[in-house]
């Protein structure tokens, strides 16, 4: 088992942001690029427990995933979103995203990765991992929310 956990404070409102983790399909592609649709497959009531399909562009591939949504909060000044889904037959995937109000114009965004393999092989390749995806997923979300968020105020 694999897990990163990092965090990253984005120049913008905790309402504008959690748009981009739950519920916007439009604004999620800009941080998810390579995410192509999301369809809701069992809806609860309470979130927990919701099974979502997404589509995935994986290079000239479309791949197809099911998401458990895990965990959800949604209160004023904290909001959190979990999900577990199988990657490639191969990891059962579960993400975090958290998100923490710091002010009317700042938020901490939290992000949780545990990749746990399917067989005792692939955990000695996860020895070798390193956090330069999440590294670079966490910079480009910063990014791409607040541009969205300065364009929005212009």
């Amino acid at each position: 088992m694999k897990k990163w956990k990092k965090e990253i404070l984005i120049n913008a409102p905790i309402e504008y942001v959690w748009q981009f983790f739950y519920g916007d399909l439009h604004k999620k592609k800009m941080i998810f690029p390579k995410v192509i649709d999301e369809n809701i497959i069992k809806q609860t009531d309470q979130v927990v427990g919701t099974v979502i399909t997404q589509t995935y562009q994986n290079g000239s591939l479309n791949e197809q995933y099911e998401l458990t949504i895990k965990k959800y909060k949604n209160e004023q000044n904290y909001k959190s979103y979990q999900e577990s889904f199988l990657l490639n037959d191969r990891f059962r995937m579960t993400i975090e995203y958290e998100l923490e109000n710091q002010n009317e114009t700042s938020t901490k965004f939290i992000y949780t990765s545990i990749n746990k393999p399917k067989n005792i092989l692939l955990s000695i390749f996860q020895l070798f991992g390193n956090s330069d995806v999440v590294d670079r997923f966490m910079s480009r979300t910063k990014e791409k929310i607040e541009t969205a968020y300065k364009n929005e105020e212009a």
